[in-house]
């Protein structure tokens, strides 16, 4: 039988008999985050640590061993636009693309449907293609964004290292922050709070610190943005070639219908040609219906999903300010929790220098 785990934030010792050891799981008594001891050696190490010493264990990956190294900051920062690789969603859209017409477009060949999407030239084929490239792209930024919403979940600033947030004990949050499992890396909070510690450390200013944190608030607005360029991009193209296929379709109409003219020698010929060409446009028609459609389609999604990005960074912001910037102290005179002793010190002062101006107005005090 598993014998109980100890939550390192609030000692309560809780039985997590469905989770593996070097997995992140949640104290049911203070609903804080902590990774489970990866053996019973371990386990028995953090229990002779020091009172309100940190368990190695907290905040390692898979197998506990060893900490893991912080990544590097010059990779760290452009890995935000990096997550949806564009090569693979490509090659990925391309196989749906090609299983969609083998599955459903060929089978139904005599159909409208069909015909649509495979009997109106190259244009619904590239159509189909950009359609199912936005479409993979959008869902992997989706499942990036649960994964980025989980961390919300996570103490990444336990208090049990420190209530209060100082130059000297930022380095023992930076160990915890590179004990964590390394999906962690390249999360919007996990970098925004690493750095931000880093220069607190280096600063010591809490006013520096907070203009970094904006700093850093608008720089990931503009990764979101940015983000979106490609499917704008597509969601431009993909009318543009219905359109594309429309003035072909035209165009080859009415060249059949000049041939037929110059070549008519009675009137059925020139109502047979008429016939071809109405028939030829309706052809040149659907390509444009086809592209809108799918354009639509698109459009509904990535607007839904950019909302829904821009209100996670909001989420991102308020975790900042409660859990980071509230805890911050330099011991400088405005700060969050400033020394009271140094406040104490400066009224006195201020009242003596008080006391002295009203001494000094008093008739006779000359």
């Amino acid at each position: 039988m598993r014998t109980p785990d100890t939550c390192p934030h609030c000692a309560a010792e809780t039985e997590f008999s469905d989770a593996a050891p070097g997995s992140v799981v949640d104290c049911p008594a203070c609903d804080q985050s902590f990774v489970l001891p990866s053996s019973k050696s371990e386990l028995a190490a953090d229990s002779a640590l020091p009172p309100g010493t940190m368990p190695r264990n907290v905040g390692l990956g898979p197998g506990g061993s060893e900490p893991m190294r912080l990544p590097d900051l010059a990779g760290a920062a452009d890995s935000h636009s990096r997550d949806v690789s564009f090569t693979k969603t490509g090659l990925i859209a391309a196989g749906l693309t090609t299983a969609f017409y083998l599955v459903v477009v060929f089978p139904l060949g005599q159909t409208y449907f069909g015909e649509l999407f495979g009997a109106r030239g190259w244009v619904p084929y590239a159509v189909s293609y950009l359609a199912a490239w936005c479409g993979v792209l959008l869902t992997a930024k989706y499942a990036r964004l649960r994964r980025r919403e989980r961390v919300l979940n996570y103490d990444l600033l336990p208090q049990a290292i420190g209530e209060a947030i100082t130059p000297a004990n930022v380095p023992q949050f930076l160990d915890y922050l590179s004990r964590l499992p390394g999906h962690f890396a390249d999360d919007f909070l996990f970098q925004r709070i690493r750095r931000s510690l880093e220069h607190f450390q280096a600063r010591a200013n809490v006013a520096e610190t907070v203009d970094q944190l904006r700093s850093h608030g608008e720089r990931d607005e503009g990764i979101v943005e940015s983000s979106y360029t490609m499917i704008r991009v597509f969601i431009w193209a993909i009318p543009i070639l219905g359109f594309i296929g429309t003035v072909l379709g035209i165009g080859a109409s009415v060249s059949g219908f000049s041939d037929a003219v110059s070549n008519a020698a009675n009137l059925d010929v020139m109502k047979n040609a008429i016939g071809m060409v109405t028939s030829g446009l309706g052809v040149a028609f659907d390509t444009t219906l086809l592209a809108l459609v799918m354009s639509i389609f698109i459009m509904v999604p990535t607007s839904s999903l950019q909302k829904t990005e821009e209100d996670y960074l909001a989420r991102v912001d308020d975790y900042c300010q409660h859990y980071l910037v509230t805890r911050l102290e330099d011991g400088k005179l405005g700060g969050p929790g400033a020394p009271d002793e140094w406040l104490s010190a400066a009224a006195d002062r201020l009242a003596n220098r008080v006391l002295e101006a009203l001494d000094s107005r008093r008739p006779g005090s000359d």
